[in-house]
């Protein structure tokens, strides 16, 4: 593919959740089309890049995978400044993990951030019959986020790859809106 540029965007994705809720299988997915069903925590944090041609142009998104353990919060706060995105994760199998988002993820960011493109997703979509939280409630909290939302299976790869391309498109559309502001001044 060729793109219209040469020059390379990076763009710092923050992935963040509840322990156990697929951050690392999301990541992996992604990165290398690869899952394993070892559990393996993620101690403080993990940082993936994945180098990928959106619209014709080039990106390196750095991923930022998050330890969900509350033991990490002072840390994980310093890892949120200068992404331009977050990924708020929850796993449709444990309703508590989709609560956090507002009660404990959002603030938590938002301490950090002003201005991000949040997405939220919804984890273990291949478990649909162990399903706690409606896909309904998905929506209707990314409505009340603004974020858009998707659900995924790292398992079966359903909706990862567009998931992660759809938020490249974003935070590209942002960055290049912005340079563009920048440059439209008058004299």
């Amino acid at each position: 593919m060729s793109s219209s540029s040469s020059h390379k965007y990076v763009f710092k994705i923050i992935v963040c959740g509840d322990w156990a809720v697929g951050k690392t299988s999301l990541v992996r997915r992604y990165a290398t089309n690869t899952f394993t069903n070892d559990y393996l925590t993620t101690i403080a944090m993990d940082v993936t890049n994945k180098e990928l041609v959106v619209d014709g142009f080039n990106i390196s998104l750095a991923l930022w995978d998050t330890s969900g353990q509350e033991r990490f919060s002072a840390l994980r706060k310093r890892y949120y400044q200068g992404a331009y995105g977050i990924i708020f994760v929850y796993d449709i199998t444990r309703p508590e993990s989709y609560r956090n988002i507002e009660k404990r993820w959002i603030p938590e960011v938002n301490e950090v951030l002003e201005d991000y493109i949040p997405a939220l997703w919804a984890t273990k979509a291949d478990l649909a019959d162990q399903r706690v939280v409606s896909k309904n409630s998905g929506d209707r909290l990314a409505r009340r986020m603004q974020a858009y939302f998707f659900e995924t299976s790292a398992l079966s790869g359903q909706n990862v790859n567009e998931a992660f391309i759809s938020l490249s498109r974003l935070v590209l559309s942002k960055v290049l809106t912005s340079a563009k502001k920048e440059t439209n001044f008058t004299i």
